[in-house]
């Protein structure tokens, strides 16, 4: 192989590198839904997912019709997702390790919470 065809060779392999490896890097994926304890979908529901790598985050709200929500590119590394609703425990998961081009699924289910444990909590 003379110079000039191992530096064509060469430049391909790069160009064609730097053509995949930046996706690489944001597009791993959460998604799911959220239902109460009785099975119905709860719109409207905070959703964030935290890097516990480098604390990033990123929040959307579930969907009005079947309490959806999607986190479509993410970079991979560990993540804690938390879900809010007024009325609602609070809902934490950790631990959820997302490498590139995977994707994970939640089915989160909120219980609602007791007089008592509003009643506790001060007025805003």
């Amino acid at each position: 192989m003379n110079n000039r065809s191992g530096f064509l060779a060469l430049f391909t392999l790069l160009v064609l590198l730097a053509a995949v490896l930046p996706g690489q890097w944001t597009n791993a994926r959460i998604t799911g839904y959220v239902t109460d304890e009785d099975g119905a979908y709860l719109p409207g529901v905070t959703i964030t997912a935290t890097n516990i790598g480098n604390n990033a985050e990123t929040a959307t709200t579930t969907g009005k019709k079947k309490g959806t929500f999607r986190f479509p590119s993410l970079a991979p590394g560990m993540y804690q997702v938390s879900a809010d609703l007024e009325g609602y425990q609070s809902f934490v998961v950790s631990g959820i390790r997302l490498t590139a081009d995977q994707s994970s699924t939640l089915h989160i289910k909120l219980k609602k919470k007791q007089a008592q444990e509003e009643a506790a909590q001060p007025a805003v």
